[in-house]
């Protein structure tokens, strides 16, 4: 995968944020904590600033099972130079992306407000193509099945 590191990051993230059902805090926690991870130094931060949640309940082989499967895509990142009112230098951005990621800077958007609690100046962008999060749980059996056994 191209953006292996970003994707295991991204993995990470949502692994330890609040569920979708608690869109507050879930909102409250992705402005708080960037990619980079909890103790980032780097005077640039990767947030998801938008993200898409797909939720459907699919068959699971075996007859009768039936498993609830979340996707989550991030739809917008925010670039972040962090506790900095303007944005970073062009090689300063290019070089946190090839270092810390792996990948080719992308088409930023610059932002005039600042991220979230004045947390620096943002610049928007599109994530790279296949950056997602997918997990699967058991449904329990329908009730009108498990009476007919």
């Amino acid at each position: 995968m191209p953006h292996s590191r970003l994707q295991q990051a991204f993995e990470t993230l949502m692994e330890r944020a609040p569920s979708a059902l608690f869109q507050r805090a879930r909102a409250l926690y992705l402005n708080k904590y960037p990619l980079d991870g909890r103790d980032s130094t780097s005077p640039l931060r990767l947030f998801i600033s938008e993200e898409s949640l797909d939720e459907q309940v699919v068959d699971g082989g075996q007859e009768g099972e039936r498993l609830a499967v979340v996707s989550i895509k991030p739809i917008t990142m925010a670039l972040v130079h962090w506790q900095q009112p303007e944005p970073a230098s062009t090689s300063t951005i290019n070089s946190y992306f090839q270092d810390s990621w792996g990948l080719t800077a992308p088409q930023l958007s610059p932002i005039s407000t600042p991220w979230f609690r004045d947390g620096g100046h943002q610049s928007l962008f599109t994530p790279p193509e296949g950056l997602i999060w997918v997990r699967s749980s058991p449904m329990p059996a329908r009730e009108a099945e498990a009476k007919s056994d």
